[in-house]
């Protein structure tokens, strides 16, 4: 990836957002602490939660990591009762991943955990304040999400 330029607006920019996630550090060290789930694994748990039936190739490809790094992923999920692989529907040489009753409870109880802890902190933001916030993390979303498919267009793993 070639060096982009970082004014001190997007130094700042980065700044705040890594404050912002760090916010949330706790609510993950918590998951650690009991289910022991690491940050890839739980964001592993999350796409399936948004879409079960992924392909191994597939939650690489969201991850931004390597098959043979979802694999191991998956293999520590499995064993600890998250998830279940099986042959695919649509292809008896692929897998499709699912979630088990435990890994959907975690990652349930850990989104509405993060939602509520959000909302508290985001009603002390005014209507115009959340209508900017809005719009900037929905533009770096769309950002990230273009810049995605264009490395997966060019065979790129890393971001």
């Amino acid at each position: 990836m070639p060096e982009t330029a970082r004014t001190p607006e997007v130094e700042a920019a980065m700044d705040a957002y890594f404050a912002a996630s760090a916010l949330l550090d706790p609510i993950r060290l918590r998951i650690w602490d009991t289910e022991h789930l690491t940050v890839t694994q739980l964001r592993l748990l999350g796409h399936l939660f948004e879409q079960e039936g992924l392909s191994n190739a597939e939650l690489a490809d969201r991850l931004y990591v390597t098959r043979p790094s979802v694999s191991a992923l998956l293999e520590r999920l499995e064993r600890g009762g998250f998830i279940r692989r099986e042959v695919a529907q649509n292809d008896r040489r692929g897998i499709s991943i699912w979630l088990e009753p435990r890994g959907r409870e975690v990652t349930a109880n850990l989104r509405e955990e993060i939602r509520r802890y959000c909302a508290h902190l985001m009603s002390e933001l005014s209507p115009s304040e959340l209508a900017v916030f809005t719009a900037a993390a929905n533009r770096f979303a769309e950002l990230g999400a273009a810049r995605r498919r264009k490395d997966l267009e060019s065979g790129s793993a890393s971001p």
